[in-house]
């Protein structure tokens, strides 16, 4: 079982009011899934992509990631989890502008890594090159389309070698062709062996997931 959550809740506290956004879940992930986790806006799936990516703590229960309980551990802890384990693809890129393809992808392994500068190079060419992209490494964003710069992120959440992938809403800024090839480039690592988990409201891109769990109102519907 690589993720176990277990009656996790998650309650913000707005003044003296308490908002539930997740409530009671329970949910097994395991190893080699490429899972689709599916709700409307505000329905509690952005929260629980967020405690699932160590980004944010559950108000209770307990939540397991490769055998380790996250739950108690310290912020520095979890930003190393984060480093090592989780690989994130987000809807609007995040890349930095006036550095190249192959830059961007190195950033994640200057944290807490011992590769020399050839090692992290020849890794982030790998990568790119696993996606599409090694003849455009050197072009910088502004070159490159949104499917390639899509291509790019999940390159850079790739390069520490993470256990999990997580992508929200990954085609949410791209046409129809280029969000088609980015879900069959998701099918094709996920054979070869990454977890994937897709946050996403859209059905297209739900359908290249094996499973679908539905989320409304903090509750888990169908699993």
């Amino acid at each position: 079982m690589l993720i176990k959550l277990d009656k996790i809740s998650k309650i913000y506290h707005v003044g003296e009011v308490d908002i539930p956004a997740v409530r009671d879940i329970s949910l097994d992930i395991n190893a080699g899934e490429l899972m689709a986790i599916m709700g409307a806006s505000g329905s509690g799936k952005t929260t629980l992509m967020n405690i699932i990516g160590c980004l944010d703590r559950p108000s209770k229960g307990r939540y397991l990631l490769d055998g380790q309980d996250i739950t108690t551990m310290s912020k520095n802890e979890l930003a190393y989890v984060r480093n090592k384990k989780i690989g994130f693809v987000f809807q609007s890129f995040n890349l930095l502008s006036r550095t190249s393809a192959l830059e961007n992808v190195e950033l994640p392994m200057f944290y807490g890594n011992n590769l020399t500068s050839r090692q992290k190079r020849a890794r982030a060419v790998e990568v790119l090159e696993r996606v599409g992209l090694g003849q455009r490494m050197k072009h910088h964003p502004s070159q490159l389309s949104g499917g390639e710069q899509q291509r790019v992120a999940i390159a850079r959440s790739l390069v520490n070698q993470p256990k999990i992938l997580l992508a929200d809403e990954p085609t949410g800024n791209l046409d129809s062709k280029r969000g088609k090839e980015i879900m069959e480039l998701f099918q094709q690592l996920n054979k070869e062996g990454i977890t994937i988990v897709l946050i996403t409201h859209d059905k297209d891109t739900a359908f290249y997931a094996r499973r679908v769990v539905h989320v409304k109102d903090g509750l888990i519907v169908n699993n």
